[in-house]
């Protein structure tokens, strides 16, 4: 039973097969004009000839063999009744193009071309010289056709083998990349950390016997974990982490998708800002900005950036419902508020939203400016 959804690899849609079809109905009403016993013979090969060709287009198993058949009965037609059959040629040209072996393509056009010698040689008498302008041509186009296909076959395989390539190439720089996070985080802060903890218990240990002893360590814990802070520095800095002006853009495209209008207002951060200040407030403004699309009702969120002393302040306000009537039990408990208020601990920064019914929310982000040492 022919499964007609059973789409064979290179196959084209399952049109263009059938549409060919209609062709047919020239060299059927060529064969009309024979006698009657033509008439059925010719009706006969020519609906074989139609199943044998819709056969080979939709599947792969014995591809070449029916590929030889359709020519074989082209050169029937072409004998028996008139050389203009040799046209028919062009119907098994696409499925040539399809032969996965280059041994069974070679094969298939070698008896394309021995089909177009046989027409030629066979009516050669017939064949008047105006015929030849227009014939050759043609015949070239349809013995040109498979290795078309071919090629562009061949170029669509390579495109696809290029693609697994490159997304295994970026598999396995990121398998790499994350072991080498791995190491540098073993041997640069293990020692450190270590050696912190150590000293802080000795610290401990010598406040009330040796208080002067007990500075000094001190004094070591603070550089030890200055050295430590530098080199997380050093190695965040090398990965590509989100930045404030990265949730930037990814805003502006987040807000159009919601049809929400977007303002910028103020100064990037400042290059004095660490990468980790960077990414920390760049991933709250994420967060606020999803809280804008998921919750508000806004037409327009104002996005912010200044400086305030010593501090960098990001806002994120919208002209949506508020939250004024929301239980301030329920927003400490939002996990969008809290992941904010956890990241930013991890730089002293703070967060606090204000919001009035109807007036719309204003989230705004404080984190201190730190010097980089």
């Amino acid at each position: 039973m022919f499964n007609f959804h059973a789409r064979s690899p290179g196959r084209p849609p399952l049109f263009v097969s059938f549409i060919w079809l209609l062709y047919l109905s020239f060299p059927l009403h060529a064969i009309m004009q024979r006698s009657a016993e033509d008439i059925v013979a010719g009706i006969t090969v020519l609906l074989l000839f139609a199943v044998v060709y819709v056969y080979s287009f939709l599947f792969e198993t014995g591809r070449l063999v029916l590929v030889l058949a359709q020519i074989a009965l082209i050169g029937y037609f072409a004998y028996q009744y008139d050389a203009s059959f040799l046209f028919m040629g062009f119907y098994p040209t696409p499925v040539i193009g399809m032969l996965r072996s280059n041994r069974h393509l070679l094969t298939a056009w070698l008896a394309l071309l021995a089909l177009v010698v046989f027409v030629f040689v066979a009516n050669r008498n017939e064949i008047a010289m105006d015929d030849l302008y227009l014939t050759i041509p043609t015949v070239l186009v349809m013995l040109f056709i498979p290795l078309m296909i071919r090629i562009g076959r061949r170029s669509k395989e390579l495109k696809e083998k290029l693609n697994m390539a490159n997304e295994e190439i970026a598999r396995l720089s990121a398998n790499e990349e994350r072991a080498r996070i791995s190491r540098d985080l073993h041997d640069t802060l293990g020692h450190s950390l270590s050696l912190i903890t150590l000293k802080s218990e000795l610290t401990e240990k010598l406040i009330a016997k040796n208080p002067e002893r007990a500075i000094q360590e001190v004094r070591d814990i603070q550089s030890t974990s200055r050295a430590a802070l530098k080199q997380v520095r050093e190695l965040v800095s090398g990965l590509n982490m989100a930045t404030v002006e990265d949730e930037i853009i990814h805003a502006k495209q987040l807000l159009a998708t919601a049809n929400i209008s977007l303002r910028i207002e103020g100064e990037f951060l400042p290059e004095e800002a660490s990468p980790i200040i960077n990414n920390i407030m760049g991933m709250c403004l994420r967060e606020a900005v999803t809280n804008v699309v998921r919750h508000s009702g806004a037409k327009e969120c104002v996005i912010e950036r200044r400086n305030e002393d010593d501090r960098l302040v990001l806002i994120v306000a919208d002209d949506g419902c508020g939250i004024a009537d929301v239980p301030a039990a329920v927003l400490a408990s939002g996990h969008g508020l809290s992941g904010m208020k956890e990241r930013l601990k991890l730089v002293e920064g703070a967060v606090m939203l204000e919001s009035s019914a109807g007036n719309g929310t204003r989230t705004v982000i404080r984190v201190p400016l730190v010097a980089r040492t």
